[in-house]
């Protein structure tokens, strides 16, 4: 044996020389094993040439040593030794097993894992990837990760992971991706760069974990506290509309009867000023009791009394209740019913109050336009769940800003000086009984379009999941 052996395994070569190798060398549960092999070396055609071994070192730490085996022949051709020139692979097997490991670890880890290379380009994804995204590994190696892209991270979150990246830093942020099938799934990821010694990027590193059930659950959890947060006001204002209505609607009425007295018998010694303001005293009240009539009726909301009803009746029914204010204004209404309008099953009353609303509030958009006009059509429309009716009802007025767009159906806002703000929050909740939809606009060139859109039996609906509602609204 050479200096490097007895340098592997701490043995002096005084201790060695003479000894019975198995014995010496060999690790105890090895032993008959590699006795049963020396005994091959009699038929050297079963005689193993390569050979992986522990062996016994002095300090109780065995090496393994894989061994090339060369047999020795005397002039008989009869097997005399043999000889084994041995390489220590304890280090590169500890190496392999940790390595393998780590891809037991990654190809079984609950997260993705992406490894591209300095360019972007994939080299490697685990099966978890291929479980979310829907790619299989084939058909994503040597792709960019923009292939799950939906467009809705900006190019400046792009650069400045890039930047990140190169950095030495790690970036760590949610992407909103598509699947393979086209559904979006969010994502939370944590992204890095892998470095050789010199500090060179080798490969950029990429885990991934579905949140999409986690976002779900938190969208869930603030409606929740944000119903719960309504009921609890709409509770406190009941108790405060129960008050008013109390206390000042029999004291509104005997004053409104009584202005209304003096207003049918007017004298005509008294000065047109006092006429007047007994027209001004009676708008007033009639706004107060509008107040009154919208605060009860959002803190209170009656169950649904549906039946079977034809859309355009209550359409025109709720036209007639705003007439005085488009003839006072000159505003030219255009009305379009198309043919094979079906009967819907919803409650006539609410949904007038509805449409009444929408259409005096379009009404009252034109004010300043130099020719207004309001446009209502109904149409049927084939959705996702079923045949619907939809109504567009547009102006020509001055439009609602982007911002305002998304909070007006919230109760208590207004852009008006006059006004609680309670009627399309009133709208959205009539429409929300009936499991119908309500969108808004532009109009072109100029004005707002408010479409409602209402299952001809909500009963047959089923709720409508995110998804299911961006995919159905056309103005998102």
């Amino acid at each position: 044996m050479n200096n490097h052996f007895l340098d592997i395994t701490g043995w002096e070569r005084d201790d060695v020389i003479g000894k019975n190798w198995i014995k010496k060398f060999v690790v105890d549960e090895d032993q008959e094993q590699v006795s049963g092999i020396i005994r091959k070396m009699d038929t050297p055609q079963s005689f193993p040439s390569h050979l992986e071994l522990q062996v016994k070192t002095r300090d109780g730490e065995p090496r393994l040593i894989t061994w090339n085996n060369t047999l020795s022949y005397d002039s008989k051709g009869e097997v005399i030794g043999v000889t084994g020139i041995g390489e220590d692979i304890t280090e590169m097997r500890r190496t392999e097993s940790e390595l393998l490991k780590l891809y037991q670890a990654v190809e079984q880890s609950p997260s993705s894992v992406v490894i591209t290379n300095p360019q972007g380009d994939i080299e490697y994804v685990n099966p978890k990837f291929t479980e979310v995204s829907g790619y299989s590994a084939e058909e994503v190696i040597g792709r960019n990760p923009r292939l799950l892209k939906s467009g809705e991270t900006s190019r400046e979150e792009y650069s400045n992971l890039w930047d990140t990246i190169r950095n030495g830093g790690e970036w760590r942020g949610e992407f909103h991706n598509r699947r393979k099938n086209g559904e979006l799934f969010w994502e939370a990821a944590a992204i890095s760069a892998i470095r050789d010694n010199e500090g060179n990027i080798t490969s950029i590193l990429a885990v991934k974990e579905d949140i999409t059930e986690k976002k779900r659950l938190e969208k869930e959890v603030e409606k929740q506290n944000r119903e719960l947060a309504l009921a609890e006001t709409m509770a406190a204002m009941g108790r405060m509309a129960s008050m008013i209505a109390h206390d000042l609607r029999n004291p509104l009425s005997s004053v409104k009867m009584t202005l209304q007295i003096l207003d049918k018998k007017a004298d005509p010694a008294v000065s047109a000023d006092t006429n007047e303001l007994c027209h001004i005293s009676l708008e007033q009240i009639r706004y107060m009791e509008e107040i009154l009539s919208d605060m009860l009726s959002y803190s209170r909301p009656d169950a649904l009394k549906p039946e079977w009803i034809p859309i355009d009746k209550v359409i025109d029914l709720s036209i007639g209740m705003s007439q005085r204010r488009r003839h006072k204004k000159k505003i030219t209404l255009h009305t379009q019913y198309h043919s094979g309008l079906p009967t819907i099953y919803a409650d006539a009353t609410k949904l007038r109050q509805v449409f009444s609303n929408l259409i005096a509030n379009a009404f009252q958009a034109t004010i300043d336009s130099d020719s207004p006009q309001v446009s209502i059509e109904a149409m049927i429309e084939l959705g996702h769940e079923g045949t619907n009716v939809r109504i567009d009802i547009c102006d020509n007025g001055c439009g609602i800003d982007a911002e305002d767009q998304k909070r007006m159906f919230e109760p208590f806002f207004t852009t008006r000086a006059k006004g609680t703000g309670l009627g399309l929050a009133i709208v959205k909740r009539i429409l929300d009984q009936h499991q119908a939809n309500i969108y808004v606009s532009d109009n072109k060139p100029a004005g707002t379009c408010i479409s409602v859109i209402l299952p001809i039996n909500p009963a047959t609906q089923n709720p409508k999941t995110e998804s299911q509602d961006h995919e159905q609204d056309p103005y998102r």
